[in-house]
């Protein structure tokens, strides 16, 4: 009896939030909105959402959303063309557009400025009338051109957003993968969001199958602001916990259930911890310089520039949402729509801003080096042929591995309980030249000493020659057995 009493008196207040006429005393300047709940009291940043949904609220006010009016204004550049996506109107979700902040005298518009419940969940009277009756419900879907969610905001020369989200391998799903229980915890939006937030409300929920890809809401927290940028888990260095390597760490050792080789190794591997470790060598125990620095993966991943035209005029401001560290740009500086360009056509700003390197140029240099001292000892153990991504025999596929599985096949198996040097090395080899993506960029440190304690084992194991300049790298780096 006591909770219908209280929701009672959360519809009495909420309804008299957001009713207000001049019989109730109130100023005749402030007329309200019917559509729009807005806030009960804009001093104290309490929505008429809030009185009912406490919890919500005080997470709310802790996030940028909430004091995005002021924000505008300290900006120095407020105009009336950046109303819609600091108010709470119809223009960023469902509603229509004309009402809200626009429809409201100018004594009551500061009842709804900020970003507030009803700015993504859309109008919020008639669910305080009749709670049961009206649910609104936000939207986690993500696009250009979008009518709600983060798409009709988060977009634009300054904020581009969705836009580079939508370019990004995060902004598209495989429907196998996505249909894949397997898979699908980490290739599509809805199901990772079940893991993250069991209990989120939102459209597309109950649309089956309804598939999403990593939307801004999987991993950024509407509600929010525990972790910095509102981020559902926080930056840190530590694997169980980090946001990125939630997903970028499913394979990164060998398992005996599987030939398959790495998967997503990308966080162990900058954190020290990736690839096999043949018995009686020395490996790095220290992480890699970036998985040391507060953002992690994001240091590179998500790192903003500025572009300006020809007269030194802002043009475009990237925010790191492709999430290519060293993305392709134009001849005018604009980030390409494709990610095919060499290095003399990306943008390194990442790496010099992030205090690792002294310039974009020097940041460069090191890299084309970097890929010229790892290269040569990825196809010393294998050289895929064909292109599949898969481990053939010679002479499809070529280097030391490549042999071993045409004169050795019994060495490579999943059903015994052995990773073999040759699997091992495969593997090896495998994290470096292909499934890292980064050719060892994450963490040089380690990658060289996998690929080169692999020769030196293949070469022990299974008496297989080694060019000598690269037995000269082997003897020279001190890989040696103990």
């Amino acid at each position: 009896m006591d909770g219908v009493l209280v929701a009672a008196a959360c519809l009495v207040a909420l309804t008299a939030a957001a009713c207000v006429s001049e019989d109730e005393g109130m100023s005749p300047e402030l007329v309200r909105d019917s559509a729009f709940a807005g806030y009960t009291s804009p001093e104290a940043k309490q929505t008429a959402c809030g009185s009912c949904h406490t919890s919500t609220q005080r997470e709310w006010q802790q996030t940028r959303h909430a004091s995005a009016w002021a924000g505008l204004q300290a900006g120095g550049h407020a105009d009336s063309t950046c109303w819609k996506c600091h108010t709470v109107n119809g223009a960023t979700n469902l509603g229509n557009d004309t009402v809200g902040f626009f429809s409201v005298s100018e004594a009551s518009r500061q009842y709804y400025q900020d970003v507030q419940c009803e700015s993504c969940h859309g109008p919020g009277a008639g669910h305080v009338s009749a709670p049961e009756e009206s649910q609104p419900i936000a939207s986690i879907s993500a696009d250009t051109g979008a009518a709600d969610g983060c798409g009709t905001c988060h977009n634009g020369t300054h904020h581009p957003f969705v836009e580079q989200w939508r370019r990004s391998l995060h902004g598209t799903y495989i429907p196998a993968e996505a249909a894949n229980a397997s898979c699908a915890f980490c290739h599509e939006g809805k199901a990772r969001l079940a893991l993250w937030a069991p209990g989120t409300t939102y459209r597309e929920r109950s649309v089956t199958p309804g598939y999403q890809p990593i939307t801004c809401a999987v991993c950024h927290d509407p509600h929010s602001n525990a972790n910095p940028g509102q981020l559902r888990r926080p930056l840190s260095a530590d694997t169980a916990t980090n946001l990125c390597a939630a997903c970028h760490q499913r394979r990164p050792v060998p398992q005996l259930s599987s030939s398959s080789g790495p998967h997503a190794p990308q966080g162990p591997t900058l954190f020290g911890i990736s690839g096999w470790r043949p018995a009686g060598y020395e490996f790095p125990t220290t992480p890699m310089r970036h998985g040391e620095t507060e953002r992690s993966c994001a240091t590179c991943h998500v790192s903003r520039f500025t572009v300006n035209d020809a007269q030194g005029d802002f043009a475009y401001q990237s925010v790191g949402h492709s999430f290519l560290a060293i993305p392709c740009v134009n001849s005018a500086g604009m980030p390409d729509s494709t990610n095919s360009c060499g290095d003399a056509s990306r943008n390194f700003s990442a790496c010099a801003s992030s205090e690792c390197h002294g310039s974009e140029s020097h940041a460069r240099e090191l890299r084309a080096g970097l890929e010229e001292d790892l290269l040569p000892l990825v196809r010393t153990l294998w050289i895929d042929g064909n292109g599949n991504g898969r481990l053939d025999a010679f002479p499809t596929d070529s280097g030391m591995v490549a042999v071993i599985r045409q004169t050795q096949p019994t060495q490579f198996s999943t059903s015994d309980t052995l990773v073999t040097t040759a699997e091992g090395s495969f593997f090896n080899a495998h994290l470096v030249g292909t499934s890292d993506g980064s050719m060892g960029v994450h963490n040089p440190f380690l990658e060289e000493r996998l690929l080169t304690a692999s020769i030196a084992e293949m070469r022990r194991v299974y008496a297989l020659p080694v060019p000598p300049a690269i037995a000269a790298r082997v003897a020279g780096l001190g890989v040696t057995r103990r």
